[in-house]
């Protein structure tokens, strides 16, 4: 069986998480960067026709959407379950990812990391206005992610799952910032389970150059 592929820039933090759940299955894996420059360009649009990433091939599939890609090596690699069987930590799980897909990743990764890590490196100047204005919806999400949480050892119960996996990343990030170690101060919970998820080996094997 070929290794699958994982397309995207180390970086970002959608990449990281299908890395993660790969690692988390004990699945090795070919990471292929693709460059912001590339996202738009062939052979990357055939990949992803609206041009983002990560994009996902396994055994001759393709696939694009990092909830799609997450479920997909849970359900094709049977070891460590990722995906709770109870119905109750299943659906939080699935709430949480969705508070990320349509509430933090706008505020966090678009309005927060981009201006103050990818726009430099792509030569652009850093918005701080669209930090600041970013900062009170961040804060919101991560409120709600701790309070859905509770005082569980992992976000959506007593195992990890593709929640974790999808929330790190942009937290390793946000943490580097002073308004995201303020954030997380006021959330000492959610704190701790930052710091139990970057000591898991699949942080250690997949975390990207710089982090």
């Amino acid at each position: 069986m070929a290794r699958p592929i994982v397309y995207g820039p180390p970086m970002s933090p959608y990449v990281w998480s299908a890395r993660l759940a790969l690692a988390e299955k004990g699945v090795a894996h070919e990471l292929v960067n693709v460059s912001p420059h590339e996202f738009r360009e062939e052979p990357h649009r055939s990949r992803h026709p609206f041009g983002r990433v990560p994009a996902f091939e396994h055994d001759g599939f393709a696939l694009y959407e990092t909830q799609a890609i997450l479920r997909y090596i849970d359900e094709a690699f049977a070891a460590a379950p990722l995906q709770p069987l109870e119905l109750h930590p299943f659906a939080r799980m699935n709430q949480i990812m969705g508070v990320v897909d349509a509430y933090l990743a706008p505020s966090l990764v678009g309005g927060v990391l981009f201006p103050r890590i990818v726009a430099p490196r792509l030569g652009l100047p850093t918005d701080e206005a669209k930090v600041a204005a970013s900062l009170p919806q961040v804060q919101l999400c991560l409120a709600e992610i701790a309070r859905l949480a509770g005082d569980q050892p992992f976000l959506a119960g007593e195992r990890i799952s593709l929640a974790d996996l999808m929330v790190i990343p942009p937290l390793c990030y946000f943490k580097k910032f002073a308004e995201g170690q303020a954030q997380l101060a006021e959330l000492p919970a959610l704190a701790a389970w930052v710091d139990r998820m970057e000591a898991r080996q699949s942080m250690q094997v997949t975390r990207p150059p710089g982090v």
